[in-house]
């Protein structure tokens, strides 16, 4: 949906060639970016608040390094509207940017398209119709080079992993022939090639985060790093009369600026759905991590149809939208003769979807690629219709390359043609899309929570850091919101132990951005703590506003984020643990509200007992095996507060803290 309340498109008259004095300013002043073109070579430079914090770096696409880049005309315009997301962290959002193109004439024609806003910058480029990418344009040359005496860095670590923090100016490229014994291992040298976003710490005033926005019409791109200069290493298949993804340079003065950025959503497509009604963000159970879980009366989960009952039935009574049932409920998911219109015979998948629409229920069902590949997608979308399934989980498949990407599109095309939502699983790079096509409701661009025995669990610094490396992306599951803490590790799919508290946990499911908040639990874990589980029930994963109240990269954050009359407040503590404050500025003036707050208990602590995970301790010849901990320790207030009033808050070490905030009814 999209409602236009201010637009704005004014062109200034043509120039022979660029200016020397030619400056692009943010509408709001405060990013600055100049130009050069000499020498057969065209730059750019940033300055934020008057500090140059990108020195000049190279643009444009060439077939050879010594190609000439020649300006042969520019224009000017500036855009200005407002318009309303279907869903996603802010109800309306604001698309304000002054926009310069140039146009490149000689060997490589092609127009850079620049753009500054108050939040970064983009630029992108544009091929003529009878050019090709492969021949003359199969060379790229942007650069950002960045300017900090003392930069630290974080970014995402072979697929999913995410970096500690990272002292660039003592980080070492590989010696000769040294490899990473696993790619789950953390880098201690400089890779080759380094997934985005690439966020940089420049001073205590400078973030600036690279990354890319709309990888539609051309591969993922990722960058090389020597010395302080970032240089895209793309690659752009295909003919001409096509742009490349949109290069984008988050710019705050503050690591709370990236969390409220609209930046990547305003570089893409308006919504194409001409009806949205049928897109519904929410909460799902989900069944992947309980296989051999054991309820309370005895009864044990797997892939069966009485597994899938208990999860829509307390569903139902929970408030909870969906169920996804993940793979193997159609046969080996590996396996391009698993027909994903025939369940197996355990699974009896009309009498689940016919049982879960009589409850109110919405059916999720996750699909590998192979299958999607293999067998028609209409007439697998057309049966999956007729059972009443709401959703699916697309998992596996190349996530980078221009052809995969171009496959993922049609599926998400397909969905919409059935009015299907979708997630996207392993590593496929958010970069906006999900404007234009609002039914994509979540990716899993980031190491999902209990996934894979041999990843490292994220730490609490790593939880927190991966939510301004990753979470500036979009729409993201990472499927937290795991209450059996002390238990869970015996199940078949839970490989490792988690060092979080569960008010951590909690607060994970609002302080993560996506459309499809995926619980990891089986139903008897909520149940027994139904005081608790009422804070993930109502979370509604649509939001009218988000603010970003605090934060410090790798230490602590917390966020605001509005639904109606309702506000919900989440925050995390690395491992230290935190006492801090927070003040109810947002409020409406002259209401009283009644707050619940959902606290560490004092006693409470994220460490669990023993190895890392179940290969480790298979090395050590011991068994993770159940065992109390302080990591599920919480309590819960209610109290009263107005506009202004300071709550204090105290979170354990590795922990969090939650508020649900609604006007006061009397009755």
């Amino acid at each position: 949906m999209r409602t236009l309340i201010t637009a704005i498109c004014a062109l200034t008259a043509l120039c022979s060639a660029l200016n020397a004095a030619d400056v692009l300013r943010s509408p709001d002043g405060n990013i600055e970016v100049a130009f050069q073109s000499e020498k057969g070579s065209l730059r750019y430079a940033v300055k934020l608040n008057g500090n140059e914090i990108i020195r000049p770096s190279s643009l444009g696409l060439k077939a050879k390094a010594d190609d000439t880049l020649k300006v042969i005309e520019t224009s000017r315009s500036t855009f200005d509207e407002t318009w309303k997301p279907v869903w996603g962290i802010h109800s309306s959002i604001r698309n304000h940017y002054n926009e310069i193109q140039l146009k490149l004439g000689d060997v490589a024609e092609q127009t850079v398209v620049f753009r500054a806003y108050d939040d970064g910058i983009a630029f992108r480029y544009e091929i003529p119709k009878a050019k090709k990418f492969d021949s003359s344009y199969a060379y790229e040359v942007t650069q950002v080079n960045f300017i900090s005496e003392q930069p630290k860095a974080w970014f995402p670590i072979s697929q999913v992993i995410l970096s500690n923090e990272t002292d660039l100016n003592t980080w070492k490229p590989a010696k000769e022939g040294q490899k990473l014994p696993d790619k789950n291992v953390p880098y201690d040298f400089k890779p080759d090639n380094i997934r985005t976003p690439f966020l940089v710490k420049l001073s205590d005033q400078a973030y600036i985060s690279v990354h890319e926005a709309a990888i539609v019409h051309s591969a993922v791109a990722d960058v090389k790093l020597e010395g302080n200069t970032l240089t895209y290493n793309s690659k752009i298949p295909g003919s001409g009369g096509k742009v490349t993804s949109w290069r984008t340079i988050h710019i705050a003065e503050r690591p709370t600026t990236l969390i409220e950025s609209s930046l990547l959503v305003n570089l893409n497509e308006p919504c194409k759905i001409e009806d949205t009604s049928w897109i519904k963000p929410g909460v799902t159970m989900w069944d992947w991590r309980n296989h051999g879980a054991v309820a309370d009366d005895g009864f044990e989960y797997h892939i069966d149809t009485a597994s899938y009952i208990r999860y829509i039935d307390f569903a139902a009574e929970a408030g909870v939208e969906y169920l996804l049932i993940d793979a193997e409920w159609y046969g080996r998911e590996s396996s391009p003769k698993s027909d994903p219109k025939t369940a197996i015979p355990s699974v009896d998948i009309e009498k689940v979807c016919a049982h879960a629409k009589e409850q109110g229920i919405g059916i999720w069902l996750y699909l590998n690629t192979r299958g999607l590949e293999a067998w028609d997608i209409d007439t697998t979308f057309t049966q999956l219709k007729e059972w009443g399934v709401v959703g699916i989980k697309q998992g596996f498949g190349i996530a980078d390359r221009q052809r995969s990407i171009q496959f993922d599109l049609n599926v998400v095309k397909k969905c919409a043609e059935h009015e299907l939502m979708y997630i996207r699983h392993e590593s496929a790079k958010p970069s906006g899309v999900n404007r234009t096509y609002p039914n994509i409701l979540s990716y899993e661009y980031l190491n999902s929570m209990l996934d894979a025995a041999i990843r490292p669990p994220a730490t609490p610094t790593r939880l927190i850091n991966g939510l301004f490396v990753f979470g500036i992306t979009g729409p993201l599951d990472r499927s937290c919101g795991m209450f059996d803490l002390d238990s869970y590790i015996s199940r078949e799919k839970c490989h490792r132990q988690l060092p979080s508290t569960v008010v951590s946990q909690a607060a994970q499911c609002l302080l993560y951005p996506t459309g499809l908040l995926t619980l990891p639990d089986f139903p008897d874990a909520y149940r027994r703590k139904a005081d608790f589980f009422e804070w993930i029930a109502q979370l509604p994963m649509n939001w009218d506003r988000t603010i970003a109240l605090e934060a410090e990269i790798g230490h602590y954050i917390t966020v605001a984020r509005q639904a109606g009359d309702a506000w919900f407040v989440g925050a995390l503590a690395n491992e230290a643990g935190r006492e801090t404050s927070v003040t109810l500025d947002f409020l409406e003036e002259g209401v009283t509200y009644e707050l619940t707050l959902y606290e560490d208990a004092p006693n409470a602590h994220y460490e669990y007992i023993g190895p890392m995970h179940k290969l480790a301790a298979r090395a050590q010849k011991v068994k993770l095996v159940p065992q109390e901990t302080r990591r599920e320790l919480y309590q819960i207030k209610k109290i009263t507060a107005k506009k202004g009033d300071t709550i204090p808050v105290v979170i354990a070490p590795g922990g969090g803290h939650c508020m649900w905030i609604r006007p006061l009814v009397v009755k």
